[in-house]
């Protein structure tokens, strides 16, 4: 067969129909049984549900209390359906009264469509929102959250099943209104947390919330980062049979104990569209198998594939399966997820994310923060988040860890402005656009500050040519910069940065945290050094020492290139490099193809700015405009584009672009 016939074959050959489900409905009935109700392996329940036309349904069944069981069925057909339970593989009751299935869902249940996402019927989804971990905000559920999350245009959200707010359903019950902590039974789980868990799915159903729901976090397998071991049940010091949280990923026992908590979450919860994935494991960097005992990341890998592969082998909805981490840990991790999820909480987190290429698999990053403590703007740190996202290809934006921020800070509207992007842009329909280094020149000058967009990592970049540096090139360069005498065997670079000025000023070297082994910076300014200075390791059990105040330099009138060298025991910090009046009063990022684009402008003057690099064939295009801190500003101007630039006025001081031919 020929190519075109081939092709012709392709393009003319039938698509897959949209999927759409219906229901749900529950039933129950009350049986005996022997042992662990929860256990799968001594009392495997199912339900069998038949359509009037003799279709089955097999749904995994799930305890309830009181010897009674209960399945819920969302159906690929509408219909009149009758159940009967099995044990073990034999019929024990039947449900004496037909159900009717008539309501569809929504959309369906969410999918991977290429590198992005979409409903089971088609509807594209683009996630955006930010985590709602525990509930932590006084006289508001994590239920209210989802409503209040609803409300800001949200669409995404991330749960933690945490004991700290009773979340966990094997850990023992929380101490509180005048009772004691309360234990669980080996193996078993306890109702009032399961019962909360329905409330959340049902309060993220009605404010069209999809979550990720976060089975496994790190502080119960770690003595060193968020420790909650000695608190874990399963334990030894607590009567448990784990004696090193290392071996939770070997260990029979606790595999066991996983995949009954597994299960019974598929059978409860799995019916949801409110579900949009599983996650196994929050951070999973941080247990010790793999922080103290690298050398055991290939059981955290396995245990990640026997899991993957069981919950794959149970969820008859098959929702989308993820876990989380640093971006740097090693992939094969990941091997059997559906999609990335990786943290950040750089210096600058708009070149962290916006700068970041998945290429293995789709993903977006769950979580984001400014590195140490509040930023100084976060309504813009969380813009550079949803944004830096959104303009990389990612399939979501950046979601902010900070939920409790959000009313603090008056971020809603920011939220609310992003959706309106999502929606009313060209962006779910160019599902191939890629990333365009737009650059940005104004009639005035202002400072140029840049940040690192790579936290713990080695630098691909160790030269910065300002002011034409982009979101992509700032994301290769690491904030711990590496000594050539010591530390890190292959990472160090000398860091070059040039620009030219048209006097003389001052350029400004900020700082952070040192390692415990102790840096020395040495700055030449035109080759003539400006600065040297030691950072000594501080006292054994200190931690890691400051940095100190920024470093002023001084430079002439004309070019000027700093070189920056560390020679001491390790890395210190540099969290930014601000050099005055050498940049335009705005920047740019942006997506795009050949005939449209959609991209960020913000800065501190945006009132005439002209835009290069833009990557859109010439021609008049129409320009929708979107106030990012605003969601009730949408604009339209006209723009002719030649070589790949154009020239804009009056723009919001942060402000989304949609390029349209026209």
């Amino acid at each position: 067969m020929t190519f075109l016939a081939t092709l012709t074959t392709l393009l003319l050959a039938p698509q897959p129909a949209p999927q759409k489900w219906y229901g749900p409905v529950t039933v129950s009935a009350t049986f005996a049984h022997e042992g662990n109700p929860y256990d799968p392996v001594v009392n495997n329940v199912t339900a069998d549900f038949v359509s009037e036309h003799g279709g089955h349904n097999r749904r995994l069944a799930y305890y309830i209390g009181d010897d009674k069981f209960a399945a819920t069925l969302v159906a690929p057909a509408p219909g009149t359906y009758t159940a009967t339970f099995y044990l073990n593989g034999q019929p024990v009751a039947k449900v004496p009264q037909a159900v009717d299935v008539e309501s569809p869902l929504p959309h369906g249940f969410i999918e991977l469509d290429g590198r992005h996402f979409a409903y089971t019927d088609g509807t594209p989804y683009f996630p955006i929102g930010y985590d709602y971990a525990w509930r932590s905000i006084p006289n508001e559920s994590v239920a209210d959250g989802m409503a209040k999350m609803g409300r800001s245009g949200a669409n995404w959200s991330r749960i933690w099943a945490d004991h700290w707010d009773n979340k966990n359903p094997f850990f023992p019950a929380p101490a509180g209104n005048g009772l004691p902590a309360r234990p669980v039974a080996p193996g078993e789980l306890r109702q009032d947390s399961l019962e909360l868990w329905d409330g959340i799915v049902k309060a993220a159903e009605k404010a069209g919330i999809a979550f990720q729901f976060t089975l496994f976090h790190h502080g119960p397998y770690s003595t060193t980062t968020d420790s909650n071991w000695a608190e874990h049940p399963w334990n030894t010091k607590n009567g448990g049979f784990l004696a090193d949280p290392t071996d939770f990923f070997i260990n029979p026992e606790a595999k066991r104990r996983s995949k009954i908590w597994l299960r019974y979450a598929i059978a409860r919860y799995g019916h949801s569209p409110a579900i949009m994935s599983w996650e196994l494991f929050n951070e999973v960097q941080w247990v010790d198998a793999i922080k103290k005992h690298p050398e055991r990341v290939g059981d955290v890998a396995a245990w990640h594939k026997e899991m993957a592969a069981y919950v794959k082998s149970l969820d008859p909805y098959h929702h989308l399966l993820t876990s989380s981490s640093s971006e740097s840990l090693d992939s094969h991790v990941f091997d059997d997820v559906d999609y990335m999820q990786p943290h950040t909480y750089p210096a600058n987190v708009l070149a962290s994310i916006g700068g970041y290429e998945f290429k293995r698999k789709p993903g977006f990053f769950g979580e984001f923060g400014p590195p140490n403590g509040p930023a100084a703007n976060r309504r813009k740190l969380v813009r550079d988040g949803i944004y830096g996202g959104i303009l990389a290809g990612h399939a979501g934006a950046g979601m902010y860890w900070f939920w409790d921020n959000v009313d603090r800070e008056n971020l809603a509207d920011d939220f609310r402005a992003a959706r309106k992007v999502i929606d009313q842009s060209g962006l779910t329909k160019h599902k191939a656009a890629k990333p365009i280094n737009v650059i940005a020149a104004t009639p005035a000058h202002s400072d140029f500050t840049v940040a690192p967009g790579l936290g713990w990592g080695q630098s691909t970049v160790s030269e910065l040519h300002l002011p034409n540096v982009g979101v992509r090139e700032l994301a290769g360069w690491s904030q711990y910069f590496q000594s050539l005498d010591g530390g890190q065997k292959g990472w160090a670079k000398p860091l070059l940065v040039t620009f030219n000025a048209t006097s003389a000023g001052k350029v400004w070297v900020a700082t952070g945290q040192v390692s415990p082994k102790g840096a020395h910076l040495t700055i030449w300014v035109n080759d003539r050094q400006a600065f040297d200075q030691k950072y000594e390791a501080p006292a054994a059990g200190a931690g890691r020492a400051r940095g100190g105040a920024a470093i002023a330099l001084d430079y002439p009138a004309g070019p000027v290139r700093i070189r920056i060298e560390n020679h001491g025991g390790d890395w210190i910090q540099i969290n930014s490099i601000t050099a005055p009046g050498i940049g335009p009063t705005a920047f740019a990022h942006g997506l795009g193809d050949s005939r449209w684009a959609l991209v960020r402008v913000f800065g501190a003057d945006t009132s005439e700015v002209r835009l290069s690099t833009l990557g859109i064939a010439d021609g008049n295009y129409r320009v929708t405009v979107f106030d990012a801190a605003n969601p009730a500003s949408i604009t339209r101007q006209s723009a002719a584009v030649k070589a790949g630039m154009c020239s804009l006025r009056d723009l919001p001081a942060d402000s989304v672009l949609d390029f349209s031919p026209g």
